[in-house]
């Protein structure tokens, strides 16, 4: 359990000059992958063309930071990404040969700096850890942006320690609230600094699992009164109170339980895209924005199929639902849109949408059924 360890025409023209260099300086370089974006030689270029960057992050910190693929060193530095803003992040071609998951490690950039030339100093000490998904795939590349969390950074911290086989990834006020803290199979003795506040802290499992090419997770559950309850932990960091707390992830998983409750905590669906003519997206609401995968897809071609997860619940659910109704969703092109036929999914299976059509303009869907009965595949945490 967690533990607590303490408790205006010159003027006008220079304020001008002064206003554009601020922007420049907060909203970093754009480009397509050349210079530095630094006097201190760290590279804050905006990565934006397909093939140069990797992963985009949104630095919602106070401090601008150089990022890392897993663990700081010269062989995994991606890039820097300055604070307040969405920062495309170098593709580093070495470390990323193909898709995978790995782990954002932001440092600050005074700890960069200051420990240049002896980065594995800085391995226990992160100033973020962000569970990500590098997307090779030329079809659907990396749309997702990873957030660093504004609580990020503080005076006080929390020590994250996880000799299990699982990734923990530690979320704030809500089943699908903020990340502030990663805490990977293995790791021990991390600290993570944080803002003086209230946490309310939901541990969720995640892994990448090849049958459904998603991101998988799993709320750890505890029974309470005969009722399913997730796992839950609060604590408060404060001057005038505890400095720090301690996060033991053995002193609550229990290997020889976790098939109980290995089932995903969400429902996926596999859209094949069987219309002749065109590309299709998928889109939660006649007017949202094109839905994107955990792995960084959107786009499906003709003939390809694409995996989407479906929560079982909103950023502030606190509680657990085992099923989800998708209702008013839609397959859409840049000149039309078709609705989904309403589905209840179950959690922890897969469901099957085939998509028809001989132009952009009508692209019918159904779910897939074999005599009479809808098609669903079970899917299994520790499945590869």
């Amino acid at each position: 359990m967690l533990k607590r360890k303490l408790t205006l025409v010159a003027a006008v023209l220079a304020a001008s000059m002064m206003f554009s260099s601020c922007i420049i300086n907060a909203g970093g370089e754009s480009g397509s992958g050349s210079g530095s974006g630094s006097s201190s030689g760290i590279d804050y270029t905006n990565y934006t063309k397909a093939g140069e960057y990797s992963v985009k992050v949104r630095n919602e910190s106070m401090k601008d930071v150089v990022i890392f693929a897993n663990t700081p060193s010269e062989a995994t530095l991606l890039s820097g990404a300055r604070a307040g803003v969405t920062t495309g992040l170098k593709l580093n071609k070495d470390f990323f040969e193909k898709s995978q998951d790995f782990v954002l490690f932001a440092v600050t950039e005074e700890d960069y700096l200051a420990n240049k030339n002896s980065l594995k100093k800085l391995e226990k000490s992160p100033f973020a850890m962000v569970y990500a998904y590098y997307n090779a795939d030329s079809d659907s590349n990396s749309n997702n942006i990873y957030s660093i969390s504004a609580s990020m950074g503080g005076t006080y911290y929390i020590l994250l320690n996880n000799g299990t086989e699982k990734n923990v990834e530690l979320r704030n006020k809500g089943l699908y609230g903020e990340s502030i803290a990663f805490a990977g199979a293995g790791t021990v003795q991390t600290k993570v600094y944080l803002q003086d506040d209230d946490y309310y802290i939901y541990p969720v499992f995640r892994k990448f699992q090849k049958k459904t090419g998603e991101i998988v997770s799993v709320f750890p559950k505890e029974t309470v009164k005969g009722e399913e309850k997730p796992l839950f932990f609060q604590f408060s960091l404060a001057e005038n109170g505890d400095h720090s707390q301690e996060f033991n992830v053995e002193e609550w998983y229990d290997k020889d339980a976790f098939k109980d409750y290995s089932t995903p905590s969400a429902a996926y669906i596999m859209i094949h895209n069987g219309n002749k003519r065109s590309g299709i997206t998928l889109k939660k609401g006649a007017n949202a924005e094109a839905s994107v995968t955990s792995t960084g897809g959107k786009n499906i071609n003709t003939g390809k199929d694409l995996v989407f997860e479906v929560p079982m619940g909103s950023t502030s659910s606190t509680t657990f639902s085992s099923t989800a109704n998708i209702e008013g969703w839609y397959i859409a092109t840049a000149v039309g849109k078709e609705e989904i036929p309403s589905m209840t999914l179950q959690a922890g299976y897969m469901y099957y949408l085939d998509v028809t059509g001989d132009t952009a303009y009508d692209m019918p869907s159904k779910w897939r059924t074999l005599n009479g009965e809808i098609v669903k595949d079970e899917v299994n945490f520790d499945e590869e």
